[in-house]
């Protein structure tokens, strides 16, 4: 049976996975939790991904995203404060995530983006966790429907997750030789900085901010509660900033959130590229940063308003100079898939 590869990046918001060349890829709410007792089978969305339980290797039973969003009473967020929570918790999440890609007996390789500032010694522990043969069991908990498959990983490679969108950037650009590089990625709970030096990530010049997409929909629920005297919940606002919508719906009337959407991404944004700033001011003299990049998927609203000040700072020409992938949110995950596959021809031939 022919190895298959993935790449999966594990984000704040988000787990996504790609494969099959990027030509399938799907996200899941970074989340597991306890099951909750109670009715099954009566959701109108009977889909595996948004209701999937899965069996842990201590036989304990856990909801995984959408299911554990909404209902599980005790939920693991599987990174929070820029870094990967639990080691355990993200390897039954990878896990489920192969039941979307997988069938019993596949053999897969496998490319794993963790945020830039979880320790090293956890990245360590969770590419040992998922090497190996893992028995998989889930269900459906609105239909009932019950998978079992084993699933070899024959290798794990666990990476700061921008590194994806580096390779995939690269790729595309049909570039053979590493560039110096800074990339940006924005996402719900936290932004990543990743330098990468003669084709190394630099620890020194990458971290994570506390600044990122929820910062936006905190400041403009605090101004919708201002004007309306009803409280929104940041998280609701989510859905309208990922579409693009200037305008909310309060109580039976409309509200327009343009103004102040665009005043508080272009500031969180200054903020954003200060960091990147300081964080260069770390990269070895002789280093020359040819490529700035914008991704995560915050890259929607604060994209153009990166590229701005990057200009306005001169580390960039002009704001086009900064890339933003055509895909932003799912350009690591491909990237990783890209890395195990292209690695993996290599040491063939």
């Amino acid at each position: 049976m022919p190895l298959k590869y993935a790449g999966m990046d594990l984000g704040t918001s988000t787990l996504k996975t790609s494969f099959d060349n990027g030509q399938k890829k799907y996200k899941m709410i970074s989340m597991i939790g306890d099951v909750s007792e109670g009715w099954t089978g009566m959701s109108t969305d009977k889909s595996w991904i948004n209701n999937l339980v899965i069996e842990g290797s201590d036989g304990k039973e856990y909801f995984v995203g959408e299911l554990a969003r909404t209902q599980s009473e005790i939920k693991y967020p599987l990174v929070s404060e820029g870094k990967m929570k639990s080691a355990e918790n993200a390897f039954i999440a990878l896990k489920s995530s192969l039941t979307n890609v997988a069938e019993d007996g596949d053999e897969f390789i496998i490319g794993v983006g963790v945020p830039v500032a979880t320790p090293m010694n956890e990245m360590k522990e969770l590419s040992r966790m998922l090497k190996g043969t893992h028995e998989i069991k889930c269900r459906n908990d609105a239909t009932g429907e019950k998978k079992q498959m084993a699933v070899t990983v024959k290798k794990a490679m666990v990476i700061p997750e921008p590194y994806g969108t580096y390779y995939w950037t690269l790729k595309e650009r049909k570039v053979d030789v590493a560039i110096d590089a800074v990339l940006i990625d924005i996402g719900h709970g936290s932004t990543d900085f990743l330098a990468m030096y003669q084709g190394r990530p630099m620890r020194q010049s990458s971290g994570s901010l506390n600044e990122a997409t929820d910062t936006l929909t905190n400041r403009i629920s605090k101004k919708l509660n201002d004007q309306t005297g009803k409280y929104v919940r940041p998280y609701e606002l989510m859905k309208s900033i990922e579409l693009g919508r200037d305008s909310v719906m309060i109580g039976g009337e409309t509200f327009s959130i343009k103004d102040v959407k665009n005043y508080y991404a272009e500031q969180i944004s200054k903020i954003m590229v200060d960091e990147a700033g300081r964080l260069i001011g770390f990269m070895p003299p002789d280093s020359f940063v040819e490529l700035y990049v914008c991704c995560g998927g915050g890259a929607y609203i604060f994209g153009p308003f990166i590229q701005k000040a990057l200009a306005q700072m001169k580390m960039i020409a002009k704001p086009e100079d900064c890339f933003i992938p055509p895909d932003p949110v799912m350009s690591n995950a491909m990237g990783f898939e890209k890395v195990v596959r292209d690695r993996a021809e290599d040491k063939e031939e």
